[in-house]
């Protein structure tokens, strides 16, 4: 892609970090209030007719062809199915700094898979990168403190882990469909195929959710929040990102998603910043700058 792009690219891609880091804290309301598996549901049983009204008014046609279908519903069971009440259930169980570690996983995950490819022109000093951001998250997330009992964590870390593994994988193998179609019908079938695959799971949980006592203004704001910004902004922007970045370059963004998950804390609920943060922030500020640094911005 052409070098003069890149700004503006990278602008919107700190734009979805930015939206997600303020998501983490975001949903999980929507978590403790409906639970792991009616929430993500319901929110992306929400966001899907969205993306398909927007792709109807701005491309026209919003079929793909029926060859495709395997695959975009492999992806939608990958990247909404299972990854998104595994991120719930564990948004629930662990701590909020295991998660953010955990969670920031995906680009090493992704960056293993481009080297062992030799793909995307990844090189040595743009994986030194990954592994420098990764530390800043370790920064970030150390000597945290346990709040909870040590068995719930556990189990916490590990199905967020188990969620960025999947997600690893859906940035990866997304980009098959994106030599095809546009980033919008992408993520617009992979959701609808994600939806059908969550609905035997947590249909049973939806049905038993009390109208009257759980949808109050903050709820709504979330599901607002969940479905718009979250889900068909940043959605679009991310999957654009890979289309004209790769895999291994755009998920190094979910490191910023993480501080500014932190910075978001600090001014929605106070929390003092503190040296770990600017640490952590200036590794990962120069672990994206090496991510990005003179590398072939080829697609595969």
């Amino acid at each position: 892609m052409p070098r003069k792009s890149l700004p503006r690219l990278y602008v919107s891609l700190f734009l979805v970090s930015l939206i997600w880091g303020l998501n983490f804290g975001i949903m999980r309301l929507g978590v403790l209030a409906l639970g792991p598996l009616a929430f993500p549901f319901l929110r992306f049983l929400l966001s899907t007719p969205l993306f398909f009204l927007v792709l109807w008014r701005t491309e026209g046609s919003v079929g793909i062809a029926l060859q495709d279908v395997p695959l975009f519903f492999l992806l939608g069971a990958i990247g909404f199915g299972l990854y998104q009440p595994l991120w719930s259930f564990g948004l629930r169980l662990s701590l909020a700094s295991h998660s953010a570690l955990l969670l920031s996983l995906t680009p090493v995950i992704v960056a293993i898979v481009v080297l062992l490819r030799g793909e995307e022109g990844f090189q040595g000093v743009n994986f030194a990168g990954i592994l420098l951001g990764f530390l800043g998250i370790v920064v970030l997330a150390a000597f945290q403190g346990k709040k909870q009992g040590g068995q719930t964590v556990l189990l916490g870390d590990l199905l967020t882990l188990g969620a960025a593994l999947l997600w690893g994988l859906y940035c990866y193998f997304g980009k098959l469909l994106l030599q095809k179609y546009s980033p919008l019908k992408s993520s617009a079938w992979s959701m609808l195929f994600g939806v059908l695959t969550m609905f035997p799971v947590c249909a049973r949980d939806v049905f038993r959710i009390p109208l009257h006592s759980h949808f109050t203004p903050v709820l709504l704001f979330v599901f607002l929040y969940g479905t718009v910004l979250s889900s068909l902004v940043a959605y679009v922007l991310w999957m654009r990102g890979i289309e004209q970045l790769g895999a291994s370059r755009t998920t190094a963004f979910q490191y910023v998603t993480q501080i500014f998950g932190v910075i978001g804390a600090w001014l929605i609920f106070r929390d003092p910043p503190s040296l770990r943060l600017f640490v952590s922030m200036v590794l990962i500020a120069l672990g994206l700058l090496l991510t990005q640094w003179r590398a072939p911005l080829q697609k595969v």
